[in-house]
């Protein structure tokens, strides 16, 4: 029998492919996102959130802020250093939070959760190849998510594993002038596509990964690696 996944972030870049892609392979998957009103810096909502899906086995996350990819970039530019701190770690920390906890206390049966942090949650992004600079506070927070996923995997490790996956930017309608400059720091040679999560997303909602517990799964064609 297929395992029962919840997917945060649903209808986002990522999301919305990752669920559909689970989705034909026969997974019951439930996707919860901010575009159908669920506000996951709830600590109520989110707790009747997995009340509700109490017999679901694994959680992916992703849900999140990030400013070059987010449409609402330029309100952000117009709060003062205090809001936007609040913005991205709300968004990508709290959430996070949240729902690991709620997930692990409300699950019946749970097996596993994937967070999914950036390759700028392991080292800094090269800033001269932006034309305007990743956020530092983008950046802080998904190192945050890294502290989080390490915590929960040590503190309910014998309960469930909880992991993170590591990966590279998205291709997604950027400037050629800007794919030029990044894929030129990938060995790979190219940027990541969807398609590229989904093996070792299969691999972690399956008993195959049964003892992969609080890692940190690098998926960037090996541009950590320089």
């Amino acid at each position: 029998m297929k395992s029962k996944i919840i997917i945060t972030g649903a209808e986002g870049l990522i999301g919305k492919k990752i669920f559909q892609y689970l989705k034909s392979k026969g997974y019951h998957v439930v996707g919860i996102d901010l575009k159908n009103g669920f506000n996951l810096n709830s600590n109520l909502e989110v707790k009747n959130l997995m009340r509700k899906y109490k017999s679901y086995e694994y959680l992916i996350n992703l849900h999140g802020l990030n400013d070059h990819v987010d449409k609402n970039r330029k309100s952000i530019t117009k709060m003062n250093e205090k809001e936007i701190f609040d913005k991205y770690f709300h968004a990508n920390v709290y959430s996070n939070y949240l729902t690991n906890l709620y997930f692990i206390k409300n699950m019946k049966k749970p097996k596993g959760i994937i967070n999914f942090a950036s390759q700028y949650a392991v080292q800094s992004p090269r800033h001269y190849i932006y034309d305007k600079p990743k956020n530092i506070f983008y950046v802080a927070s998904k190192f945050s998510v890294i502290g989080l996923t390490k915590y929960f995997a040590t503190y309910y490790g014998k309960k469930l594993n909880v992991n993170c996956i590591i990966n590279s930017g998205i291709e997604f309608n950027q400037p050629n002038k800007f794919k030029k400059k990044l894929i030129s720091h990938i060995p790979k040679n190219r940027m990541m596509k969807i398609e590229d999560l989904y093996g070792i997303i299969e691999l972690l909602v399956s008993k195959k990964s049964e003892y992969m517990n609080g890692s940190l799964i690098y998926l960037d064609g090996g541009y950590s690696s320089w």
